[in-house]
């Protein structure tokens, strides 16, 4: 039987000895662990306190269960790495995030570092098997752009397994509340209160929006959107919002419509939470011979390629995607050359005018 420090309780004692061997590689990043009974032998605790000494390790990231195989070590040692950073985004291939990608490897590649791609459909269990799987390789860092960043962060665990295994993380577009780390965002706030407050400018009073409300963006550019509506004493219609997340977005947007002409409630103007929200929206009326911007005026967001892609181009708030990619990755070198601990910048949003939205007079409004 093994003594344990008779100074701490029972499982803290238990806790420290065992992040003791794990720190001085007696237990090393992999090997599988003694069992609860195992233990409970080998130190005469009961399973109770073994348990509680295990869950705590397993929180902060120490050691990880496999369901039917048991439990490991999740440290790895500082220095085994190989110049390998993660990108770990929601999709990859479309919308702004080919640009995002492509700024990111730029820098990555120009500093000799190997780049890592996945992506997580905006799935937090896929999110979770991606970071699970990465905490196991030999990388450096890793660039996350968080999975329904307005949800509970279920992935807290994985992540702080990854950072007590010095791997550095940077947020990108967005961040988990309860992770204290570096992040490259927008004020999205602000830019939805620049689209809002254009339409007011150009006569509207009737602003309708549709935000996404599972990731932090979506929430704060219907904050923004708010925001400019009651700044400019304009009464908040709750039948012009609409609110919804990554799963429904395809039926919500026309039925969003549906229920503002039944109603015979057609706004002037919607500022959308994106551009493809927008064009879906400009689609959707055109369904209703409702003319853009004719009879109701559309701002998106993100100055996407879908911006220009369509006969009537949009409105938009410009989204700096190269460039916050670039700033993404410079910020993970600095981090693991020792330069910056939590770096973070917000870039400022930017209003980009085009033929989506008409001015009209105070009195048709």
């Amino acid at each position: 039987m093994t003594n344990l420090s008779s100074d701490l309780p029972k499982y803290a004692a238990l806790k420290e000895y065992i992040k003791e061997q794990i720190k001085t590689e007696a237990i090393k990043y992999g090997d599988k662990m003694p069992s609860e009974n195992e233990l409970a032998g080998r130190f005469n605790l009961s399973r109770h306190t073994v348990r509680q000494a295990l869950a705590q390790l397993v929180n902060e990231g120490w050691i990880f269960k496999e369901q039917g195989k048991g439990t490991f070590c999740s440290f790895r040692p500082k220095g085994d790495s190989k110049n390998t950073v993660a990108v770990l985004t929601t999709y990859i291939s479309d919308y702004i995030f080919p640009k995002i990608i492509s700024g990111i490897e730029e820098v990555l590649s120009s500093e000799g570092y190997n780049m890592l791609l996945a992506n997580t459909n905006n799935d937090k269990a896929k999110e979770a098997r991606h970071i699970e799987n990465l905490s196991r390789q030999k990388i450096d860092g890793i660039i996350i752009e968080p999975t329904k960043s307005a949800d509970e962060n279920v992935n807290q665990e994985l992540l702080n397994r990854l950072k007590l295994n010095n791997i550095k993380i940077v947020y990108l577009n967005s961040y988990y509340d309860d992770m204290d780390s570096a992040y490259v965002i927008m004020d999205d706030l602000r830019g939805g209160y620049i689209a809002t407050k254009y339409l007011i400018d150009i006569g509207h009073r009737k602003i309708a929006g549709m935000f996404k409300m599972d990731d932090k963006q979506g929430i704060s550019r219907y904050n923004g959107y708010l925001e400019a509506l009651k700044n400019n004493n304009i009464e908040v219609n709750d039948d012009f919002i609409c609110k919804y997340n990554t799963n429904n977005k395809k039926t919500y947007t026309k039925n969003y419509i549906k229920n503002l002409i039944r109603k015979d409630k057609l706004p002037t103007a919607i500022v959308c939470y994106n551009d493809e929200i927008a064009l879906r929206i400009i689609d959707t009326l055109s369904e209703y011979s409702i003319r853009v911007p004719e009879d109701v005026s559309v701002v998106g967001y993100d100055d996407s390629s879908l911006s220009l892609a369509s006969q009537i181009k949009l409105t938009t708030i410009k989204h700096p995607k190269k460039e916050m990619g670039r700033q993404a990755a410079r910020f993970i070198i600095d981090m693991i050359d020792g330069k910056e601990d939590k770096p973070s910048i917000i870039y400022e949003p930017e209003l980009v005018v085009r033929n989506s939205c008409r001015s009209i007079n105070s009195n048709k409004v």
